[in-house]
């Protein structure tokens, strides 16, 4: 995606291109697991997040990190299978963008400093980094990014992310 139509989006879009991103890789990890439920729990809080800015930037970091090290980015660390570790470090990287957008628009002065990196340009990182997972292709992506400029005018301020629509929009593959 091209910087310029990127900067033309809603931040509430771009986060919900990037969790669609993630939804879609994240069909990897079997209801069985373990920490599935943590980790549908930190996309389910980047949605509130993208659809009603209901959670704060707080909230969503420490999904991240926490005091009591339980946070997703320890999933990644702990993980032996390349690409399941690969998998959580785009989730945390999901999270990580979202907590972003978020301590941008509650117009905080000093950001954590795990997000300091952060900026417009890293969502295409976090696509090449979606693709390295091996889950999801640059097709499938290319694909995502031609409905979302197809359905997301990019003048529209009047844009309501709503979770199930978004994705209907985005992709066809759910």
């Amino acid at each position: 995606m091209e910087l310029q139509i990127l900067s033309k989006l809603k931040d509430e879009v771009k986060v919900g291109f990037v969790i669609t991103i993630a939804e879609k890789v994240f069909l990897k990890i079997k209801l069985t697991d373990e920490r599935y439920a943590d980790g549908r729990e930190a996309l389910n809080k980047c949605w509130t997040w993208a659809e009603t800015n209901g959670i704060s930037a707080d909230d969503l970091y420490e999904v991240i990190d926490n005091a009591e090290c339980t946070g997703i980015s320890e999933f990644a660390e702990d993980e032996e299978d390349l690409n399941i570790a690969r998998l959580w470090s785009l989730l945390v990287d999901t999270v990580s963008y979202t907590a972003w957008r978020a301590y941008k628009k509650e117009n905080t002065k000093y950001f954590p400093q795990a997000l300091e990196g952060i900026k417009e340009e890293s969502i295409i990182i976090f696509m090449e980094s979606a693709v390295e997972t091996s889950f999801i292709s640059k097709d499938e992506i290319a694909l995502m990014e031609q409905h979302l400029l197809a359905n997301y005018q990019i003048s529209d301020d009047k844009i309501v992310i709503n979770r199930e629509s978004f994705i209907k929009k985005i992709t066809n593959n759910f």
